[in-house]
This record gives C-alpha cells, structure tokens and sequence, in this order.
C-alpha cells in the first residue's frame, strides 16, 4: 500500500512510522528529515508520485498561539495538494480537545463538539474541512479522536506533570476524585490502522478513567522514584495561590486554570471503536505507564512509552 503519513516526527507519527515500516511504501511529510519537507502552516506541498491509497494526517499542534496556522490552515494546504491525485482513504488525527470540558463521563462521538481551547477548536473546524474535502472528491474519510496520548516524545501538559511529579512539586486537593481518559500511543497507531478502511469518527482511549491522583502515583513509579504526593485540603490549596502563587509547585498545581482543569470529570466511551474494530486490545495506559504491565513490549519497542 502507498501511504503518505505527515508528522512522522511526532509522537503519534514515530509509532506510526515503526508499524508500517517494511510493509508498506511510506512516505513521509514534515518541517524537516523527510521524504517530502514542508512546513504546512505557512506554505502547501509539492507532492509527487501520483495517487496515494492512503493519507494519515497526524501532523498537528495542541499549542494555543499556534493551533489554527497548523491545524487549520496547514490541513487546508495538505487537501489542496491533494486535490488532483486524491487518495482512496484518509484519516484524520483530531483531539479530545473538541469535546467540552463539562461533557462529563462516558462521552460519545455524537456528543456535540463544544471546545472551549484554541487547540479543540481547531482540531474541530479541520475535522469539518476534511470531511467536505472528502465528500467532494469521493475520498473515504476516518477520524479518530485520541485521549491524553502517553509515549516517547510526550510534550505539553503531560509533560509538564510528569516533571511536576518526578521533581516532587506535584500538589493534590484532598477530596479530589476527578477522573480522565487516557491512551497509549502505539494503540492510537495500532487503532488507526484497524480502522482506516472503515470511516466515521472514533474516540480512542484505553477504556478506563483514571483519576489524577492515579496517574500522578503511576509517572511517579515510573521515573524510579516513587515519590508519597503531597496532599491539601481545598482551603489550604486555595490560600497558598493566594499568598505565594510564584513558587514553582504552587503555579504548577493550584493556579486557578489548573486547578478546573484538573477537578472535572471528562472520560470518553470507546464502545464504538471496539465494535468498529473488535481485533483492537488497548493496554490500561495507567499500568504501562507504571511499568507495571508485564505483556507490554517495553525493550521490544524503539519508542518504548515513558
């Protein structure tokens, strides 16, 4: 199969890269290091090589001042060049991010995208673009939505926790049991390739809604340290933003936005994948994370989740 995958370099691109390495003709897309160098939020592509069978869109961002440039107008680039050569099938790597964070639990792919970030808001108008490019050309067209994705390379929020905890800074509200959804990525990959014949619009996540204070407790087994987190009670919590916000662990923790953040409930339902796809067996990203999961390949994978 002839495939195009861009943002090989990412996260999600490197397991991508790693499953369809020897079997397929992959041809890769990125700012640089690849087959075909383009930054697609500034310029379109000059591809080549006639017809694709199939297009993975994994390039994106999750960065506010830049979500739209990239996530947008670099996926309108992407479908311009494509337009005289269109493939057979395209997946599209949306975000979580498009749903609420009030949403609650359990939620569906027909729940009502609503997203509050810059980064969710993109990811939901280019779902859209995708979606009319694709009916207009007569290309099948797959979406898949991941949750909080833990692997090599992990950026962001995620990681900004992971150095939170490993450092010791990590502060819990006591009472706090708000629950998130999470996925590894080489079972994003894994699920992407499962359903890119399929079409429609899919969550992936593990199934299992961790609670903050678990995920937290398994980054901590995970960089060998096995730190006790550090617990307040909620009026504890909210006087020490007052009186000292400027000390590291305060503003990582319990500054305002992090605090909502972290104190809602969001977990996604991966009914429909599962039934969509009923050869795909995540693994309970909490338990990889821990190096607790003995069937996990860790030594066998070369972007081994952290």
């Amino acid at each position: 199969m002839k495939i195009l995958l861009t943002g090989a370099s990412g996260m999600l691109g490197s397991y991508l890269k790693v499953l369809l390495a020897g079997s397929h003709e992959v041809t890769t897309l990125q700012r640089h290091g690849a087959d075909v160098e383009c930054d697609l939020a500034a310029e379109t592509p000059r591809l080549g090589g006639g017809r694709y069978d199939l297009v993975i869109h994994a390039a994106g961002s999750n960065v506010e001042s830049d979500a739209m440039k990239v996530n947008v107008d670099g996926t309108r680039r992407l479908l311009e060049a494509l337009g005289q050569n269109p493939p057979r099938e395209l997946v599209f790597v949306s975000s979580w991010e498009v749903y609420s964070p009030d949403a609650g639990e359990g939620v569906g792919e027909d729940h009502q995208t609503w997203a509050l970030s810059k980064a969710g808001q993109s990811k939901a108008l280019a779902e859209k673009e995708v979606t009319e490019w694709c009916a207009g050309h007569g290309v099948l067209p797959t979406i898949v939505r991941p949750a909080r994705m833990f692997g090599k390379g992990i950026k962001g929020e995620m990681a900004a926790m992971y150095g939170d905890v490993a450092a010791g800074r990590y502060i819990h509200v006591r009472d706090n049991h708000a629950r998130l959804s999470l996925v590894c990525a080489s079972d994003v990959a894994e699920a992407i390739w499962q359903l890119h014949s399929t079409g429609g619009i899919y969550n992936v996540t593990d199934g299992y809604g961790a609670e903050w204070i678990e995920l937290a407790d398994a980054m901590s087994a995970n960089s060998g340290k096995e730190k006790r987190q550090t617990f307040l009670p909620a009026r504890w919590a909210a006087a020490a933003w007052r009186l000292a916000p400027w000390l590291p662990a305060v503003r990582s923790s319990l500054a305002p936005e992090v605090l909502a953040r972290r104190s809602k409930t969001l977990t996604f339902s991966n009914e429909k994948i599962r039934a969509a796809a009923p050869g795909w067996r995540p693994y309970r990203t909490i338990d990889v994370i821990s190096r607790k999961d003995p069937d996990y390949p860790y030594a066998d994978n070369p972007y081994a989740d952290n």
